[in-house]
């Protein structure tokens, strides 16, 4: 969007942190105790490549997964605490996201205390990172509609994208407090002590019982498939609930299959890839969503403080998410058939066999 198609306020970048935001500036919370944990880290979980054979121990194939993404977090603190960039939130929330498929493919590898207990702290976590990029999503689809609107109906907008931009600051705030806290810094430390220790917290494999990528693998690949083709019928009268589970069984099956990518080649990017597609189609239509949703909450809590004007605008505004909803589900049949196909099956139980 060009400068000159937006209001100077609308313009903004969602995770800009520049002189009169009601953003928290990095020096109002100082993340000492995280930033330092992760300083005391770094060195041994990050600038390693994601190596996985299929002759590995199940729970060590987890492990070096954990410390491959548990890496990439790391490498995001510093930035989502500067707040320059909102893409360093997204970057940090999908690398957590990434530990918490992980734990789910690999976690009955692990004794069940630790498993537990670190899911939690992964979901509280990519909970608090979850608030922000949400917020970031919601502005952009805002921004992307205003940037082409003309100047009036762009002004009558303007209420809706302060709100959503206070929301935003104030749920910032929230995140730097968990990366400045005692606990977060503990967290870093404890966990990357089992991640770096082969062994540690793993669960005794009885002889002869599947305890191998190799053997543990493919019912898991096929299990994460089954989930998606479950949904197979006709789509397009599903409820937008249904279509959201969909959304994250394709989201699972999706990591799943990256977590041994290269196990899985030459068929990998031929497997992933309509994952992906699909993937992408549902997140879209859910945004959508989401964000007339929210925006019809917002009227319904401020209208007595709304011009006619600025509520005409904001009807616009939901009735056109409302349209882009019902075209992202007319099109999910695009979508749809190159993953239930026979001949994705086909491919999926080739490159199984070669684990």
């Amino acid at each position: 969007m060009t400068d000159d198609t937006a209001p100077a306020s609308v313009e903004v970048d969602p995770g800009s942190t520049e002189a009169g935001s009601t953003e928290a500036s990095p020096s109002s919370i100082e993340p000492m105790t995280a930033l330092q944990a992760v300083v005391a880290a770094e060195g041994s979980a990050t600038g390693r490549a994601l190596v996985i054979h299929s002759g590995d121990l199940w729970a060590e194939a987890g492990r070096a997964i954990l410390r491959f993404h548990l890496g990439r977090v790391f490498s995001h603190v510093p930035g989502v605490i500067a707040g320059e960039d909102a893409e360093e939130v997204h970057a940090m929330r999908v690398a957590a996201r990434r530990m918490r498929a992980a734990w789910r493919v690999f976690g009955d590898g692990f004794e069940r205390e630790p498993s537990q207990r670190y899911r939690q702290e992964l979901r509280d976590l990519g909970s608090r990172l979850g608030a922000v990029r949400d917020l970031d999503v919601l502005i952009g689809i805002l921004v992307a509609y205003a940037g082409r609107q003309g100047d009036r109906h762009r002004a009558g907008l303007e209420p809706l994208f302060v709100a959503w931009r206070a929301e935003r600051a104030a749920r910032r705030v929230d995140l730097l407090e968990t990366l400045a806290s005692d606990e977060f810094g503990s967290f870093i430390i404890d966990y990357q002590e089992l991640v770096a220790t082969p062994g540690l917290a793993m669960r005794e494999v009885s002889p002869h019982t599947p305890g191998l990528v190799r053997n543990r693998m493919p019912a898991t690949i096929w299990h994460a498939y089954q989930d998606v083709w479950a949904f197979d019928g006709d789509l397009r009268a599903a409820d937008l609930a249904t279509l959201h589970r969909l959304r994250i069984a394709a989201k699972w099956l999706r990591y799943t299959l990256e977590f041994v990518r290269e196990l899985l080649e030459p068929d990998a990017t031929a497997l992933i890839r309509p994952v992906v597609a699909l993937q992408d189609h549902l997140g879209d239509q859910h945004d959508q969503h989401v964000a007339a949703e929210l925006a019809r909450e917002f009227v319904a809590s401020t209208s007595s403080s709304l011009t006619a004007a600025e509520l005409k605008a904001i009807g616009l505004f939901t009735s056109h998410l409302d349209h882009d909803v019902e075209r992202l589900r007319r099109t999910l049949r695009s979508a749809w058939p190159p993953i239930v196909g026979s001949r994705y099956r086909r491919g999926l139980g080739r490159a199984i066999a070669r684990l």
